[in-house]
C-alpha cells in the first residue's frame, strides 16, 4: 500500500479519537460551603447577567450576600468543538446555580492549559524515498472556579393599604381662658377699686 495512504489512514483515526475525548471531557462540579464567614459584602465590579444569573468578573456584589458553595469546570477549548463549548459555558453555569438556590456567580479563577497536540503529516514514496511535510497544533483545556451566592433580601417595609389606616381619636378638654387673651377694655372715667356706676 502505498506510504501516502498510510499516513492519512492513521491521520484520520487520531483525528477522531481526538474528536470523541473532546466531547467526553466537559464537566461540572457543585461543591458546598460551611462556615461562619458564610455572609459577606464586596465593594462591586463588572457585572453580566446571563439566563437570569448575574456574572461577576472583576469584584464582588456591593451588597450583602451568601456564600453556597463552589463550582468546578473543565471544557475542551480548541477547534470548532472547543469555541462551541466555551460559549456556552455561562450558560452552563447559570443552570448549575439555579439548582442550587443562588443569584450570581462570582469568578475566582480562569486558565487554559495545553494537554497535547495534533498535527498532520502528509508523506509520498515510491519504496526507496519518502519525502512529506507536516504541521501540528495545541489542544487546550479551559479550568474555571465560580463562587455561588445567594443575595441577602433586606426586609421590605409593610405596604399598609388606605382602608386599613385608622385615626386615633383627639383627647377632648375644657377650653380655658388663654393667658394671652386680651382684657376687655376699662373705661378710663371709672377708677381704680371703685363700682362702676348704675346703667341707665
Amino acid at each position: 500500500m502505498n506510504a501516502f495512504f498510510q499516513v492519512g489512514t492513521r491521520r484520520l483515526a487520531v483525528c477522531v479519537l481526538l474528536g470523541f475525548a473532546s466531547v467526553a471531557v466537559s464537566a461540572q462540579e457543585f461543591v458546598g460551603y460551611e462556615g461562619k464567614n458564610a455572609v459577606r459584602e464586596g465593594d462591586g465590579g463588572a457585572k453580566k447577567t446571563v439566563e437570569g444569573v448575574d456574572f461577576w468578573t472583576d469584584g464582588a456584589p456591593p451588597r450583602k450576600f451568601i456564600l453556597l458553595g463552589y463550582v468546578t469546570d473543565r471544557r475542551h477549548k480548541s477547534g470548532l468543538i472547543g469555541m462551541a463549548r466555551m460559549a456556552s459555558l455561562e450558560k452552563d453555569i447559570a443552570a448549575i446555580v439555579k439548582e442550587n438556590g443562588g443569584d450570581a456567580a462570582i469568578l475566582m479563577n480562569s486558565e487554559s492549559e495545553t494537554v497535547g497536540r495534533i498535527g498532520n503529516a502528509f508523506v509520498q514514496g515510491n519504496g526507496s524515498t519518502a519525502s512529506g511535510f507536516g504541521a501540528s497544533v495545541g489542544v487546550q483545556k479551559h479550568n474555571s472556579k465560580f463562587a455561588v451566592v445567594r443575595y441577602v433580601k433586606e426586609p421590605e417595609a409593610a405596604v399598609v393599604k388606605p382602608s386599613e389606616i385608622v385615626v386615633a381619636p383627639q383627647p377632648t378638654s375644657v377650653a380655658s381662658p388663654s393667658a394671652n387673651a386680651v382684657p376687655a377694655a376699662i373705661p378710663s372715667s371709672v377708677a381704680p377699686n371703685q363700682p362702676s356706676p348704675p346703667v341707665q
